[in-house]
């Protein structure tokens, strides 16, 4: 396994990345960190050229078999036009972040197809010591290429914030399947909504046809997911969704009497008569615990659950 800090600095949260280190290396696997694993630049964990050194010296060795990344930060978009796309399309392996780290996901995504595993850094997730949940699920995706199903019940449920007409009316958005339910079926695509949206209007935004769209944020108040929400409309992003899912939404919506109140209002507000879909759940986000999802890979929202119909790795 590589351990990799390609966004801010990791010194000050040492403690948490050995213990998630050790935990690695507990369950059997081997641990190569890069070289600016420890290191300090400012606002970034040492300099660009080399965390995108440590990048495409994880993904050329073919030994490191997944790349956690050991937390986010402000800096990984600034990264994202330095990446060997070619080296990535040509060894894939799972690549496993979140918050700031979902702005290389998408582009990873969107330029080489790869799956890679929305998931806590390794401080907050297997160096943490509440990490007995969301740990075994993280490993099962990491390791066994079957479909996983239902996510785990302790993930609870998906709950609509307001249904598209195809949903009031009882049918199956997916149109594979013909089951004549609520079911939506897409790949998932997306990540923490303060990052990701940077990359929209550029030529590293995910290709979002057919998918479920998923977000979560933190400290962002509903005028900010409204213009984001509005911002994916004006610019066509959201023509071929089939569906939106809010995650944890940490510290979101103080403006308004209650989140979920807040997300109701910047989603009627920001889409309109848009017939699309928008589902809520805890599941995943700057939360405790917080399922693992493979980016890229192929999931149903249908009866109050996330399926996943896809696996992680080959």
């Amino acid at each position: 396994m590589g351990v990799v800090a390609p966004s801010g600095p990791v010194d000050a949260r040492r403690e948490a990345v050995e213990a998630g280190i050790r935990r690695l290396e507990a369950y059997g696997f081997r641990v190569r960190t890069g070289e600016a694993l420890w290191a300090r630049e400012g606002v970034r964990a040492g300099a660009r050229e080399t965390q995108l050194a440590d990048l495409h010296a994880m993904w050329a060795d073919p030994e490191v078999k997944a790349i956690f990344c050991a937390t986010g930060g402000v800096t990984a978009i600034t990264l994202v036009d330095g990446l060997d796309y070619d080296l990535i399309a040509q060894n894939p392996k799972p690549f496993i972040g979140m918050s700031d780290i979902t702005l290389l996901q998408a582009a990873m995504l969107r330029r080489t197809g790869l799956v890679s595993l929305h998931a806590s850094g390794l401080a907050d997730g297997l160096g943490s010591p509440d990490a007995e949940l969301e740990a075994p699920y993280l490993l099962r995706l990491l390791t066994n290429p079957d479909p996983p199903g239902p996510l785990p019940d302790w993930a609870g449920e998906v709950r609509p914030v307001r249904p598209g007409r195809a949903e009031s009316a009882g049918h199956d958005r997916g149109g594979a399947s013909g089951r004549q339910d609520s079911g939506v079926r897409g790949r998932l695509v997306g990540g923490c909504c303060n990052c990701v949206l940077h990359l929209l209007g550029t030529s590293y935004w995910p290709d979002t046809e057919g998918a479920i769209l998923f977000l979560e944020g933190v400290n962002l108040l509903t005028s900010a997911v409204l213009r984001g929400l509005a911002q994916l409309r004006l610019a066509g992003a959201l023509d071929g969704v089939k569906a939106i899912l809010f995650g944890h939404m940490e510290g979101c919506f103080r403006d308004r009497p209650s989140p979920l109140e807040g997300m109701a209002l910047a989603v009627t507000e920001a889409l309109g008569d848009l017939d699309l879909p928008v589902y809520q759940t805890e599941a995943f986000g700057h939360c405790v615990p917080n399922v693992t999802l493979p980016i890229g890979a192929v999931a149903c929202i249908r009866d109050g659950r996330l399926v996943l119909e896809e696996g992680a790795v080959v």
